[in-house]
């Protein structure tokens, strides 16, 4: 029994990262802006709003609840012509999730990947707030560095047929996940810019 209790403990410390809260205002920002730099972004909405799903696990709750009153509070009225609508999702529940972003709190890589084969289906972004998830093949995290960034995927941005706005490729650092990945950089790039002329 005690064994059985200490594993249980170790599981579930190994994915209970500490949640920056500063770190989660600058995500509350962002991520919808973000959204608005897919050039199809429009085709997928319903009734003009872009709904994000804030996808967390039991012991987050807490965090994606500050996380949904953030985006509230920023976007109150809206972005652009667009209503932002924040819903929180259990991982557990995600088969039953249906939105434009998702939003991923550090999680184990079985549930990251329901996450991304769920936004698949809609060609739904898909943001982490731990850049590390990047290599399971989540889109978009930030990179903190002297500057805060956005650090991009194109692998997996690409693999999905999501072509984004060259504003937003300028401005981010790009994912690498192994040197095979830089020596495709240059041709992932051409196909953002065949992308952006077919827009």
């Amino acid at each position: 029994m005690k064994l059985l209790l200490m594993f249980t403990l170790f599981y579930t410390s190994l994915f209970a990262l500490t949640i920056n809260e500063s770190l989660l205002k600058i995500h509350a920002t962002l991520v919808p802006k973000i959204y608005l730099m897919d050039y199809k972004f429009k085709d997928k909405l319903k009734d003009n709003s872009i709904s994000i799903a804030i996808v967390y696990k039991d012991n987050e709750y807490s965090d994606a609840k500050n996380l949904k009153v953030m985006i509230q509070n920023r976007y109150k009225n809206g972005i652009q012509s667009y209503t932002i609508h924040p819903v929180l999702v259990n991982y557990k529940d995600i088969k039953n999730a249906d939105a434009n972003v998702y939003y991923l709190f550090p999680a184990s890589k079985k549930e990251i990947l329901s996450v991304i084969k769920k936004a698949s289906i809609g060609h739904a972004l898909t943001f982490s707030y731990h850049q590390d998830d990047l290599k399971y093949g989540v889109m978009i995290s930030l990179n903190i560095s002297k500057k805060i960034k956005p650090l991009l995927n194109l692998d997996a941005i690409k693999e999905h047929n999501i072509a984004l706005r060259p504003v937003l490729i300028d401005i981010s650092t790009i994912y690498l996940k192994d040197l095979e990945s830089r020596h495709k950089l240059l041709n992932i790039q051409g196909f953002y810019n065949y992308s952006v002329m077919q827009a």
